[in-house]
């Protein structure tokens, strides 16, 4: 009977040590995802966050700015833009922020905060309204990562 049980041990053993060393692999590889996921987010926060700041200043122009022509014609504070390319730029970050939002790259609740600040511009002025719309008219919005009748402006997250 001590040499059956010794056999059967001996037997299970290999197998035994394989789903030990199979388990302790799947949690590293999940503790090193979530590690990756957290770092990637923090790099694509810092990196927006400079970003914004570039046009923070300049998109306070947008209380005196009343056309299309004008946004064209005056100069953005900080980049040697006029506010139009600088508001294009701006559309690139937005986009760029809704898509890695929706690639699950960044949280809802980040996504939701940045949002919230892009609606400001939204609602606030009617030339950004305007440009936004004349940009994703056509096939326009493909260049924004959105899909056909979409506008990350216009949805509820």
């Amino acid at each position: 009977m001590e040499t059956e049980t010794l056999e059967i041990v001996k037997a299970f053993t290999p197998a035994f040590l394989g789903l030990v060393g199979l388990a302790i692999t799947l949690i590293f590889s999940i503790a090193n995802k979530n590690l990756s996921h957290q770092k990637m987010e923090k790099e694509l926060f810092s990196e927006f966050n400079k970003r914004y700041d570039i046009f923070n200043d300049s998109l306070n122009l947008l209380d005196s700015i009343t056309s299309l022509q004008q946004l064209k014609e005056t100069d953005s504070l900080i980049v040697k833009k006029s506010m139009h390319h600088l508001l294009i730029d701006y559309f690139n970050l937005c986009s760029e922020q809704y898509y890695w939002y929706k690639k699950k790259r960044i949280k809802k609740l980040l996504w939701k905060s940045w949002h919230s600040g892009m609606m400001h511009y939204y609602t606030k002025y009617p030339v950004f309204r305007e440009l936004w719309e004349k940009e994703i008219k056509d096939d326009g919005y493909k260049s924004y990562y959105l899909k056909e009748g979409k506008n990350f402006f216009k949805e509820t997250y």
